[in-house]
């Protein structure tokens, strides 16, 4: 395989909207078939998730390898790689993901890397306020999943967990969580992961109940108007609102006031 420069667009500069989460970039690509991707490379070391469909790559110089749904394939920086699509399309998510965070050619592929793929898509396509602390959450739980030694535990346990439960309802709105990880003394992975494993949910997640919830309060103890609750909410707009309200409680804002007041 012949050298290529390093390149910082996505699968070799394949267009795509790119998202902002933390100190991460995520992109949703979706490559037609029969796609062919000559050698490149990236300045940032990349992960990558197969959501849908197979493909194959090789990367400096090593056999050809399929990739196809649930796998994880990590990339340092300056990894000179090439990409063939088969027959069918392709959907997958590529995080550029900084210089250290991969070290070597790691491929993962799991039942846990499926969810965290479909979680990290799932907040993609909602693009709102809380997209970037909920992605950068699920990334760095992606980078824990390509750990080959555990991190250590922190001498405080849980304790600092609970602080970190107790930061999201103390100060909410956006946030990133490599912040509050440093607020905290903690690694990003360390507590990307340790959250998930106490609170059954990421800090992104967490912290979109808090909102909803919020919003619920106000709606039932309230005569606020729909627009002034998404506000003092924490929501953009009402129809945000409308959005998570539904999605969390199978109804609209206004159908739950009509039912909390007996209408």
């Amino acid at each position: 395989m012949r050298a290529a420069a390093p390149s910082s667009g996505v699968l070799g500069g394949l267009p795509g909207p790119a998202i902002p989460a933390g100190p991460f970039l995520v992109t949703l690509a979706r490559l037609p078939p029969r796609l062919h991707l000559p050698p490149h490379a990236h300045e940032r070391a990349t992960l990558n998730v197969v959501l849908d469909g197979e493909y194959g790559e090789t990367v400096e110089r090593a056999p050809w390898r399929s990739h196809g749904p649930a796998t994880l394939i990590g990339k340092p920086a300056g990894a000179v790689h090439a990409n063939q699509v088969g027959s069918f399309p392709v959907e997958c998510l590529v995080m550029e993901v900084g210089a250290d965070s991969v070290v070597e050619v790691l491929v993962q592929r799991s039942a846990r890397v499926a969810r965290c793929g479909g979680r990290l898509r799932a907040e993609m396509a909602r693009r709102d306020d809380l997209t970037a602390l909920g992605a950068e959450a699920l990334v760095w739980e992606l980078l824990a999943e390509l750990a080959r030694t555990p991190l250590p535990r922190p001498d405080a346990g849980d304790r600092w967990l609970t602080r970190a439960r107790d930061l999201l309802h103390d100060e909410p709105g956006p946030q990133h969580l490599s912040d509050l990880a440093r607020r905290l003394g903690l690694h990003p992975v360390y507590l990307a992961r340790a959250f998930r494993a106490r609170f059954g949910c990421s800090v992104g997640e967490y912290a979109r109940s808090l909102r909803v919830e919020r919003a619920r309060r106000l709606l039932h103890h309230t005569g606020l108007a729909l627009s002034e609750v998404a506000l003092r909410a924490g929501y953009s707009d009402q129809s945000h609102l409308t959005r998570d309200f539904r999605r969390a409680f199978d109804q609209s804002p206004a159908a739950y006031r009509g039912l909390a007041r007996g209408a």
